[in-house]
């Protein structure tokens, strides 16, 4: 862990508090408004799911394709480019990419979205463990709970290691895709649709959907609290060496970076899924990044394409 790591942690808790103390201030005056407007969310409670034999279902085991998760075309031009990605560099390196890239960054400091073929929908893998922890901890909070230590060690694997088995447990535990589904309906995240059957690695998502998700960690939440976002924030920055790749490309030590990547092998083509999404605050960036990518020959070349992008990025957003 960096030196600064800690300080920035602080910094970053102490920017949601400040926050939170503004929401509350500016929402005193409408106490009846609010209650009307918050009143009608419901609690997620937790479905208890009977454990069948042989339950297990993660991303080691291949999955086939199909029209589902391949390119929809929703736009005129799904191909085209936003923001920093149409940027001159950027975009040339995107369109020299034989693989299928869906990709999107959130800037922070200036508010500004770019999109990189925005309808895409791709499998998450792993990345959905993000998805499932959070809506872990927004079912504790609407039950008036903290995560118990079996929870947390489960939480702890799964992020930091992204260990198949624990995520199975705690998407048993969240209700699987109704209880996720529920939970993205909130913020909402419309383009991720989980995947049925305990087959959760096999849930799509879109690379803004991934960017909105991230966003409830980073900055003031209705669905998160200070707490919860620490929490998980807490566990991604804390990723295991072997998996410290992605969206962190090119980021030099003492910035923080909160990241969880996800790999799928497709058993119909020999294609594989690489997907990597992250939080990067530090040396005057704070940006939060996802790539999505399909490669067309192997594990590694969706690795390269996702860290040639994140060099760019990290370069062009000084």
């Amino acid at each position: 862990m960096p030196p600064t790591h800690a300080s920035r942690r602080q910094r970053h808790r102490r920017r949601l508090a400040e926050a939170a103390v503004v929401v509350v201030s500016l929402l005193a005056g409408f106490v009846v408004l609010a209650h009307q407007s918050f009143g009608s969310e419901r609690s997620v409670q937790r479905v208890a799911i009977s454990r069948r034999e042989n339950p297990i279902r993660n991303t080691d085991v291949p999955i086939a394709t199909s029209t589902s998760s391949s390119t929809t075309t929703t736009t005129t031009n799904p191909d085209e480019p936003t923001g920093l990605f149409a940027t001159p560099a950027v975009t040339a390196y995107l369109q020299s990419q034989n693989d299928d890239i869906n990709a999107a960054l959130y800037d922070l400091d200036t508010g500004q979205l770019s999109l990189y073929r925005s309808d895409a929908l791709e499998y998450t893998a792993s990345i959905v463990k993000v998805d499932i922890l959070a809506t872990l901890l927004h079912q504790a909070q609407q039950q008036g709970e903290l995560l118990n230590d079996e929870d947390q060690d489960l939480a702890t694997t799964m992020i930091e290691n992204s260990d198949d088995d624990a995520a199975t447990d705690l998407w048993d535990a969240i209700g699987q895709q109704a209880g996720l589904s529920a939970f993205n309906g909130l913020i909402p995240l419309p383009g991720t649709v989980p995947g049925t059957d305990g087959y959760w690695g096999a849930t799509t998502t879109t690379g803004a959907n991934q960017v909105a998700l991230l966003r409830q960690l980073v900055q003031p939440s209705r669905f998160l609290d200070p707490a919860s976002q620490s929490y998980e924030l807490g566990l991604m920055e804390n990723i295991e060496s072997d998996q410290a790749w992605g969206v962190s490309a090119g980021v030099p030590s003492g910035v923080t970076v909160a990241l969880k990547n996800g790999w799928l092998p497709l058993e119909d083509d020999g294609d594989w899924q690489i997907n990597s999404i992250g939080w990067i605050d530090g040396d005057g960036r704070d940006y939060i990044l996802a790539v999505l990518t399909k490669s067309n020959n192997s594990e590694g070349d969706g690795i390269d394409a996702i860290q040639g992008l994140s060099e760019l990025v990290w370069d062009d957003t000084a």
